[in-house]
């Protein structure tokens, strides 16, 4: 199908969602890749690998202007525009892909597919304090929520400075009924402390997690 949502965050932040249902030569037909791209698509192996870089590619071309699609990777694996138009980032699970781009700031996505299994490794990603937090309504949902704010912070930041369960920290907050909502996060960085406004969203059986580069500096 073409993209599931495209919607405007703000004037200068967008974000793209996209339900794959075709193939990856149906993926591909609309796409225009440069010959660095075509090289690196024809060592994906899997066709699940090649849908999900081909479909976060077209979201892409749905929300950035054709000069700036092109992309480069730097050396900690983070996307950014060859021209440098756009701030960046990307995220796929199953049968989504998701990306968030910005003119403004910097922006982190990401969304994964609920399973129980991230219970057996609440302990890598949560301090104490959270996970006395998380309690037992809706867990299984925020459990995903603590994950994708830090896994979209950690993408805003882009480097590997920090560490998921003692530098990026979120505040206790009410699992919104319709599935929907924000909280309030805390990151430490050698650059120092900052909080962000991190977004949450149930799609189907996936929670969508995003955030953009705020201006509140602690």
């Amino acid at each position: 199908m073409p993209l599931f949502r495209k919607t405007h965050l703000t004037k200068t932040t967008s974000l793209g969602i996209w339900k794959i249902e075709e193939n990856p030569e149906s993926l591909r037909t609309s796409l225009q890749l440069s010959p660095t791209e075509k090289k690196y698509y024809e060592t994906l192996r899997s066709d699940l690998r090649k849908k999900h870089w081909l479909s976060y590619r077209n979201i892409l071309s749905n929300l950035m202007d054709k000069d700036s699609r092109e992309l480069f990777y730097d050396d900690y694996g983070k996307p950014h525009s060859v021209n440098r138009n756009y701030h960046l980032s990307v995220t796929h699970s199953g049968i989504f892909a998701a990306a968030i781009v910005s003119t403004e700031g910097a922006v982190g996505i990401d969304i994964e597919t609920l399973k129980d299994r991230v219970e057996r490794v609440k302990e890598k990603f949560l301090s104490p304090e959270e996970r006395e937090s998380v309690g037992h309504q809706n867990r299984l949902e925020k459990l995903y929520i603590y994950w994708g704010a830090k896994e979209s912070l950690y993408k805003l930041y882009g480097k590997p400075e920090v560490e998921f369960s003692e530098d990026i920290i979120v505040k206790p907050f009410e699992y919104g009924g319709v599935g929907k909502g924000q909280c309030a996060v805390r990151m430490t960085t050698p650059e120092g402390l900052k909080e962000y406004t991190v977004n949450y969203e149930k799609i189907e059986d996936y929670m969508l997690v995003y955030t953009m580069e705020s201006e509140k500096i602690l």
